[in-house]
């Protein structure tokens, strides 16, 4: 099994949650960039996809941004780095609104 290339922790209503990234791979002609996130006991495991390595990485940041944030919001559960609401993950403009907090 690939070792995770990067990781972060995040709090989860008080609980150290880990997100990690593992290296892109060739997928094809394109690259995908796998990425999981440890809840509460389940693993939850997807992927970002580019057309170079790069891209792959930050889709699969975004992606992950994402599925954190609707924890937040659908599931009324805290989520924080650093002791605060923004979580220095990549997000795309059209979605800003729901972490106003974000800086990247």
């Amino acid at each position: 099994m690939q070792e995770p290339f990067v990781e972060r922790f995040f709090k989860i209503d008080g609980q150290n949650v880990e997100c990690r990234f593992y290296q892109p791979t060739q997928d094809g002609t394109d690259f995908s960039c796998r990425y999981t996130i440890n809840l509460l006991g389940k693993t939850k495991e997807r992927r970002g996809y580019g057309v170079d390595a790069i891209q792959a990485l930050l889709l699969a940041m975004k992606k992950a941004h994402v599925d954190l944030l609707v924890l937040r919001d659908q599931k009324c559960l805290r989520v924080e780095w650093l002791d605060d609401e923004n979580l220095g993950l990549p997000l795309d403009e059209g979605i800003r609104d729901l972490s106003p907090k974000n800086s990247y």
